[in-house]
């Protein structure tokens, strides 16, 4: 994420993001029929949460993964970058996430339309209601 907060403009940014999306997996049909369709983007957008196992038997602290899919390479892009950073988090830390915060850190959330940051925050909302 560093790369993105030293871009030098937009279109270095641009370049970063879409080349982050090819880090994203392409599910196959079955995958994603059991991933949820986020509404409010200009495109489709597929989010799946996973609780991990416990590490520790003692450990409450719950953490997650996820997995998220897009038609479009630019939002697989956004996709990838939000994944890297709330995979693995506890629910405590989940809860407190700011995606506009974090992209905005990065660089980026001042050129996202708001219909793909919609869509993002409808991301945002699902893994702020997890419990602990």
């Amino acid at each position: 994420m560093q790369q993105l907060i030293e871009a030098r403009n937009w279109e270095e940014r641009y370049r970063l993001i879409i080349q982050a999306g090819k880090n994203l997996p392409q599910p196959n049909e079955t995958q994603l029929a059991a991933m949820q369709v986020i509404e409010g983007c200009e495109v489709k957008v597929w989010f799946k949460i996973e609780e991990n196992p416990p590490q520790n038997k003692g450990k409450t602290d719950r953490t997650f993964h996820f997995q998220a899919y897009s038609e479009a390479r630019i939002v697989n892009g956004l996709l990838w970058i939000l994944l890297q950073e709330i995979n693995g988090k506890t629910t405590a830390e989940l809860q407190k996430f700011n995606l506009t915060d974090y992209f905005t850190r990065l660089g980026i959330a001042q050129r996202l339309s708001s219909t793909r940051l919609n869509g993002l925050k409808q991301i945002e909302k699902l893994i702020n209601t997890l419990e602990s």
